[in-house]
Protein backbone atom coordinates (compact mmCIF):
# COMPACT_ATOMS: atom_id res chain seq x y z
CA UNK A 1 0.00 0.00 0.00
CA UNK A 2 2.84 2.06 1.20
CA UNK A 3 4.59 1.54 -2.29
CA UNK A 4 1.49 2.28 -4.60
CA UNK A 5 1.07 5.75 -2.53
CA UNK A 6 4.58 6.59 -3.29
CA UNK A 7 4.22 5.80 -6.74
CA UNK A 8 0.82 8.02 -7.00
CA UNK A 9 2.93 10.97 -5.41
CA UNK A 10 5.45 10.81 -7.53
CA UNK A 11 3.42 10.89 -10.81
CA UNK A 12 1.52 13.57 -9.28
CA UNK A 13 4.93 15.50 -8.82
CA UNK A 14 6.05 14.95 -12.07
CA UNK A 15 3.10 15.84 -14.05
CA UNK A 16 3.13 19.09 -11.87
CA UNK A 17 6.73 19.74 -13.21
CA UNK A 18 5.43 18.45 -16.82
CA UNK A 19 2.76 21.03 -16.58
CA UNK A 20 4.98 23.95 -15.09
CA UNK A 21 7.26 23.46 -17.73
CA UNK A 22 4.94 23.47 -20.03
CA UNK A 23 3.63 26.75 -18.96
CA UNK A 24 7.17 28.36 -18.65
CA UNK A 25 7.76 27.55 -22.43
CA UNK A 26 4.43 28.75 -23.80
CA UNK A 27 5.40 32.19 -21.92
CA UNK A 28 9.09 32.00 -23.37
CA UNK A 29 7.46 31.20 -27.11
CA UNK A 30 5.50 34.59 -27.02
CA UNK A 31 7.49 36.95 -25.31
CA UNK A 32 9.38 39.33 -27.44
CA UNK A 33 12.57 38.96 -27.68
CA UNK A 34 13.51 42.56 -27.18
CA UNK A 35 11.77 46.08 -25.70
CA UNK A 36 10.76 48.92 -28.08
CA UNK A 37 12.89 50.73 -26.80
CA UNK A 38 16.26 50.28 -25.18
CA UNK A 39 16.01 50.98 -21.75
CA UNK A 40 17.88 54.72 -20.55
CA UNK A 41 19.57 52.86 -17.73
CA UNK A 42 19.70 49.52 -15.52
CA UNK A 43 15.98 49.42 -14.41
CA UNK A 44 15.28 47.62 -11.04
CA UNK A 45 11.72 46.38 -10.18
CA UNK A 46 10.39 45.17 -7.16
CA UNK A 47 7.34 42.63 -8.06
CA UNK A 48 5.01 42.33 -5.13
CA UNK A 49 2.09 39.46 -6.00
CA UNK A 50 0.77 38.50 -2.04
CA UNK A 51 -2.95 38.33 -2.51
CA UNK A 52 -4.60 39.42 0.64
CA UNK A 53 -8.15 38.65 -0.73
CA UNK A 54 -9.17 36.48 -3.73
CA UNK A 55 -6.38 34.37 -4.61
CA UNK A 56 -5.75 33.96 -8.46
CA UNK A 57 -4.26 31.01 -9.77
CA UNK A 58 -2.69 33.20 -12.14
CA UNK A 59 -0.34 34.64 -10.05
CA UNK A 60 2.39 32.15 -9.96
CA UNK A 61 2.11 31.99 -14.23
CA UNK A 62 2.13 36.12 -13.76
CA UNK A 63 5.45 35.99 -11.73
CA UNK A 64 7.09 33.73 -14.32
CA UNK A 65 6.15 36.32 -17.19
CA UNK A 66 7.32 38.73 -15.54
CA UNK A 67 10.96 36.93 -14.98
CA UNK A 68 11.03 35.84 -18.39
CA UNK A 69 10.26 39.31 -19.82
CA UNK A 70 13.00 40.70 -17.63
CA UNK A 71 15.58 38.07 -18.28
CA UNK A 72 14.77 37.88 -22.34
CA UNK A 73 14.45 41.37 -23.37
CA UNK A 74 16.63 43.08 -20.34
CA UNK A 75 13.80 45.93 -20.35
CA UNK A 76 14.73 46.26 -16.58
CA UNK A 77 15.87 44.07 -13.46
CA UNK A 78 13.18 42.48 -11.71
CA UNK A 79 13.08 41.51 -8.00
CA UNK A 80 9.96 39.05 -6.62
CA UNK A 81 8.32 39.21 -3.06
CA UNK A 82 4.95 38.49 -1.27
CA UNK A 83 6.37 40.09 1.87
CA UNK A 84 5.70 43.88 2.41
CA UNK A 85 8.83 44.22 4.18
CA UNK A 86 10.96 46.58 1.52
CA UNK A 87 8.19 48.49 0.90
CA UNK A 88 9.51 51.61 3.69
CA UNK A 89 11.30 54.93 2.35
CA UNK A 90 14.69 53.31 2.55
CA UNK A 91 13.74 49.73 1.19
CA UNK A 92 12.38 51.62 -1.92
CA UNK A 93 15.17 53.96 -2.93
CA UNK A 94 16.80 51.03 -4.64
CA UNK A 95 14.16 50.20 -6.90
CA UNK A 96 12.68 52.63 -10.07
CA UNK A 97 9.28 50.59 -10.45
CA UNK A 98 7.20 48.84 -8.15
CA UNK A 99 4.63 46.56 -10.14
CA UNK A 100 1.63 45.21 -8.46
CA UNK A 101 0.83 41.48 -9.98
CA UNK A 102 -2.79 40.28 -9.30
CA UNK A 103 -2.42 41.50 -5.48
CA UNK A 104 -5.93 41.40 -4.22
CA UNK A 105 -6.82 43.89 -1.12
CA UNK A 106 -4.13 45.77 -1.12
CA UNK A 107 -5.33 47.83 2.00
CA UNK A 108 -5.04 44.98 4.05
CA UNK A 109 -1.77 44.40 3.17
CA UNK A 110 -0.45 47.48 3.97
CA UNK A 111 -2.52 48.68 7.00
CA UNK A 112 0.80 50.79 8.45
CA UNK A 113 0.34 54.49 7.45
CA UNK A 114 4.24 54.67 6.32
CA UNK A 115 4.01 52.12 4.15
CA UNK A 116 1.55 53.96 2.51
CA UNK A 117 2.94 57.03 2.41
CA UNK A 118 6.17 55.18 0.93
CA UNK A 119 4.66 53.73 -2.04
CA UNK A 120 2.51 56.91 -2.80
CA UNK A 121 5.42 59.01 -2.22
CA UNK A 122 7.77 57.08 -4.36
CA UNK A 123 5.63 57.46 -7.63
CA UNK A 124 5.09 61.16 -7.04
CA UNK A 125 8.68 61.68 -6.39
CA UNK A 126 9.45 60.81 -10.52
CA UNK A 127 9.13 57.04 -10.18
CA UNK A 128 7.17 54.01 -11.75
CA UNK A 129 4.20 51.90 -11.15
CA UNK A 130 2.44 49.05 -12.90
CA UNK A 131 -0.41 46.73 -12.23
CA UNK A 132 -2.32 44.31 -13.30
CA UNK A 133 -6.05 42.75 -12.78
CA UNK A 134 -6.83 42.39 -9.47
CA UNK A 135 -4.11 44.81 -7.85
CA UNK A 136 -6.98 47.58 -8.66
CA UNK A 137 -9.08 45.14 -6.22
CA UNK A 138 -8.38 47.33 -3.17
CA UNK A 139 -7.95 50.73 -1.85
CA UNK A 140 -11.11 52.28 -0.88
CA UNK A 141 -13.03 52.89 1.74
CA UNK A 142 -9.90 52.03 3.89
CA UNK A 143 -7.00 53.31 1.30
CA UNK A 144 -8.77 55.88 -0.66
CA UNK A 145 -5.56 57.30 -1.52
CA UNK A 146 -4.38 53.83 -3.29
CA UNK A 147 -7.90 53.98 -5.40
CA UNK A 148 -7.02 57.92 -6.69
CA UNK A 149 -3.65 56.92 -7.43
CA UNK A 150 -4.30 53.41 -9.38
CA UNK A 151 -7.26 54.86 -11.29
CA UNK A 152 -10.33 53.00 -9.78
CA UNK A 153 -11.28 50.41 -7.69
CA UNK A 154 -13.07 46.89 -8.29
CA UNK A 155 -16.71 46.83 -8.30
CA UNK A 156 -17.33 43.07 -9.95
CA UNK A 157 -17.01 41.82 -12.76
CA UNK A 158 -20.63 41.66 -15.25
CA UNK A 159 -17.64 39.58 -17.85
CA UNK A 160 -16.58 36.71 -16.26
CA UNK A 161 -13.33 34.46 -17.64
CA UNK A 162 -15.18 32.25 -19.12
CA UNK A 163 -16.72 35.12 -22.00
CA UNK A 164 -14.75 35.96 -25.13
CA UNK A 165 -15.45 39.44 -25.26
CA UNK A 166 -14.79 42.49 -27.61
CA UNK A 167 -12.47 45.66 -26.92
CA UNK A 168 -11.55 48.57 -28.86
CA UNK A 169 -8.63 50.68 -28.78
CA UNK A 170 -9.65 54.23 -27.57
CA UNK A 171 -6.50 55.55 -28.81
CA UNK A 172 -4.82 53.39 -31.20
CA UNK A 173 -1.87 55.72 -31.76
CA UNK A 174 -0.42 55.28 -28.25
CA UNK A 175 2.69 53.70 -28.25
CA UNK A 176 1.67 51.09 -25.70
CA UNK A 177 -1.42 50.08 -28.23
CA UNK A 178 1.34 49.30 -30.88
CA UNK A 179 0.89 45.44 -29.68
CA UNK A 180 -2.92 45.33 -31.14
CA UNK A 181 -2.81 44.68 -35.25
CA UNK A 182 -6.46 45.61 -35.03
CA UNK A 183 -8.38 48.53 -33.54
CA UNK A 184 -11.27 46.10 -32.12
CA UNK A 185 -10.33 42.52 -30.86
CA UNK A 186 -11.94 39.76 -29.02
CA UNK A 187 -10.64 38.47 -26.30
CA UNK A 188 -10.84 36.10 -23.32
CA UNK A 189 -10.53 37.39 -20.09
CA UNK A 190 -12.52 38.64 -16.86
CA UNK A 191 -13.25 42.23 -17.14
CA UNK A 192 -13.70 44.97 -14.41
CA UNK A 193 -16.38 47.41 -13.49
CA UNK A 194 -15.51 49.74 -11.43
CA UNK A 195 -15.93 52.49 -8.48
CA UNK A 196 -13.82 55.58 -7.87
CA UNK A 197 -12.98 55.53 -11.06
CA UNK A 198 -12.66 59.23 -12.92
CA UNK A 199 -11.63 59.30 -16.51
CA UNK A 200 -10.37 63.04 -16.39
CA UNK A 201 -7.29 61.63 -14.23
CA UNK A 202 -6.21 59.05 -16.97
CA UNK A 203 -5.50 58.20 -20.48
CA UNK A 204 -7.61 54.96 -21.27
CA UNK A 205 -5.86 53.46 -23.95
CA UNK A 206 -8.34 49.64 -24.15
CA UNK A 207 -11.91 49.48 -23.53
CA UNK A 208 -14.50 47.27 -23.16
CA UNK A 209 -17.30 47.93 -26.06
CA UNK A 210 -19.79 46.66 -23.46
CA UNK A 211 -23.02 47.46 -25.77
CA UNK A 212 -21.79 44.33 -27.93
CA UNK A 213 -22.58 42.26 -25.14
CA UNK A 214 -25.44 40.97 -23.23
CA UNK A 215 -24.13 42.14 -19.75
CA UNK A 216 -24.84 45.00 -17.76
CA UNK A 217 -22.34 46.95 -15.68
CA UNK A 218 -22.21 50.22 -13.36
CA UNK A 219 -21.48 52.89 -15.72
CA UNK A 220 -24.53 55.08 -17.14
CA UNK A 221 -22.64 56.20 -19.72
CA UNK A 222 -20.88 52.39 -20.52
CA UNK A 223 -17.60 53.61 -20.07
CA UNK A 224 -15.49 50.56 -19.11
CA UNK A 225 -11.60 50.90 -19.15
CA UNK A 226 -9.58 48.03 -19.52
CA UNK A 227 -5.80 49.21 -19.64
CA UNK A 228 -4.85 53.19 -19.05
CA UNK A 229 -2.07 55.12 -18.28
CA UNK A 230 -1.72 58.14 -16.33
CA UNK A 231 1.03 60.71 -14.39
CA UNK A 232 0.96 60.68 -10.72
CA UNK A 233 2.71 63.55 -9.13
CA UNK A 234 5.84 63.31 -11.05
CA UNK A 235 5.25 59.75 -11.38
CA UNK A 236 3.83 57.61 -14.18
CA UNK A 237 1.51 54.67 -13.99
CA UNK A 238 0.49 51.89 -16.23
CA UNK A 239 -2.51 49.55 -14.94
CA UNK A 240 -4.07 47.00 -17.25
CA UNK A 241 -7.32 45.23 -16.44
CA UNK A 242 -6.09 42.11 -18.38
CA UNK A 243 -4.58 39.17 -16.51
CA UNK A 244 -6.75 36.96 -15.04
CA UNK A 245 -6.65 34.09 -17.25
CA UNK A 246 -3.43 32.28 -17.25
CA UNK A 247 -3.57 32.28 -20.68
CA UNK A 248 -3.20 35.79 -21.39
CA UNK A 249 0.13 35.59 -19.98
CA UNK A 250 1.12 33.64 -22.64
CA UNK A 251 -0.50 35.31 -25.45
CA UNK A 252 2.02 37.15 -27.49
CA UNK A 253 0.21 40.84 -28.19
CA UNK A 254 -0.97 40.96 -24.41
CA UNK A 255 2.98 40.08 -23.56
CA UNK A 256 4.09 42.84 -25.68
CA UNK A 257 1.38 45.75 -24.43
CA UNK A 258 2.43 44.48 -20.58
CA UNK A 259 6.30 45.24 -21.77
CA UNK A 260 5.33 48.31 -23.43
CA UNK A 261 3.33 49.72 -20.71
CA UNK A 262 6.28 49.19 -18.44
CA UNK A 263 8.55 50.89 -20.41
CA UNK A 264 6.48 53.75 -20.65
CA UNK A 265 5.83 53.97 -17.26
CA UNK A 266 10.08 53.96 -16.75
CA UNK A 267 9.75 56.77 -19.12
CA UNK A 268 11.59 54.92 -21.90
CA UNK A 269 9.08 54.85 -23.91
CA UNK A 270 7.36 58.17 -24.72
CA UNK A 271 3.91 58.84 -25.08
CA UNK A 272 0.48 61.14 -23.83
CA UNK A 273 -0.96 60.58 -19.89
CA UNK A 274 -3.44 63.38 -20.86
CA UNK A 275 -7.35 62.33 -20.72
CA UNK A 276 -8.98 61.74 -23.43
CA UNK A 277 -12.96 61.68 -24.63
CA UNK A 278 -14.94 58.84 -24.46
CA UNK A 279 -15.00 57.38 -28.15
CA UNK A 280 -18.00 55.28 -27.30
CA UNK A 281 -20.85 55.22 -25.66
Amino acid sequence: MKLVIRILLLFCMATCFAFADEELKRISEAMPSMPSAKPKKQHKVLVYSHPSGFKHSSIPTGVKALREMASKTKAFEAFFTLKTDEFSKEGLSKYDMIVFNNCTHVQKAFTDSSQREAILDFIKSGKSFAAFHSASDGGVPQWPEYTDMIGGCFAGHPWNAGGTWPFFLADEHHPVNQAFETKEFQFSDEIYQYKGYDRSKLRVLVGLDSLKTDKKGNSPSNDYPVSWVRSYGKGRIFYSNFGHNKATWWTPFMLRHFLDGIQWALGDIKGPSESIPQSKQ
